[in-house]
Order: structure tokens, then C-alpha cells, then sequence
């Protein structure tokens, strides 16, 4: 569960043209640096003040530069989706940017498809 939400997560921040920190991430949690300019404690506010929703902050002298969104413990598709859904909206009001609403939840909509089609064919093997 938690490597499917990772990827959701992962195709749903690129369609929103962010950079993932690391080129090979684990399951647990993605790391997603901030846009061009953009404190990314401003982001995870934005998350805690509009959505109640926990995003971490960079670490160490990373503290700033990214975000992490984790996908272990309690955390499935549903989770997934309204987290990116939030985050499509904590982009346009921390960069004031115009964020094409729906791109990164489409995007992680598509990923869930194709990994329950997958799942489908194997069974039907």
C-alpha cells in the first residue's frame, strides 16, 4: 500500500512541475523540494492551517529547501487524493501562481488505475 501511494504522490507532484528530492525513494515517505523561491516552511504551514493536514518540513540543512509527505500507518488512496488535492491548493496561495486544479489528483488517479488493472490481469492469470 504504502510504495502505491508513494508513486501516486510522486506522479501527482510532477504534473504539478515540482522536483522529487531524491532520485531513488523508499516507500515511506516523499520528499519534495519547494518551488524556485518558496520557503518550504510556508508550504507545511499552509497545509497545517488550511487542511489540518501534518506535512514535514526539511531536516537539517534541508530545513527549507523541502517537504515530506509520508504514506505509512493509516494511510491509503483516499488519503493520497485529498492530500494532493490539498496540495494543488497550498501551491496557488503560497506561490500565487495559477495551478491547473486536478492535474496532480488525475495524475495519481491514473497511477491507481493502472496498478488495480495490473492487479486484475494477475488474478485473472
Amino acid at each position: 500500500n504504502a510504495e502505491l501511494c508513494a508513486e501516486m504522490t510522486r506522479a501527482g507532484a510532477k504534473a504539478l512541475g515540482l522536483n522529487l528530492y531524491a532520485s531513488k525513494p523508499a516507500a515511506a515517505l516523499t520528499a519534495i523540494s519547494s518551488p524556485e523561491g518558496i520557503d518550504s516552511g510556508k508550504i507545511v504551514k499552509e497545509f497545517r492551517e488550511s487542511f489540518d493536514a501534518v506535512v514535514a518540513n526539511g531536516q537539517g540543512e534541508m530545513k527549507g529547501r523541502l517537504f515530506r509527505i509520508a504514506h505509512i500507518g493509516y494511510y491509503d488512496y483516499l488519503d493520497t487524493i485529498g492530500i494532493l488535492g490539498a496540495l494543488e491548493h497550498v501551491l496557488a496561495r503560497v506561490t500565487e501562481n495559477n495551478v491547473q486544479y486536478g492535474a496532480a489528483v488525475r495524475a495519481a488517479q491514473e497511477v491507481y488505475a493502472h496498478a488495480q488493472a495490473d492487479k486484475r490481469q494477475l488474478v485473472n492469470a
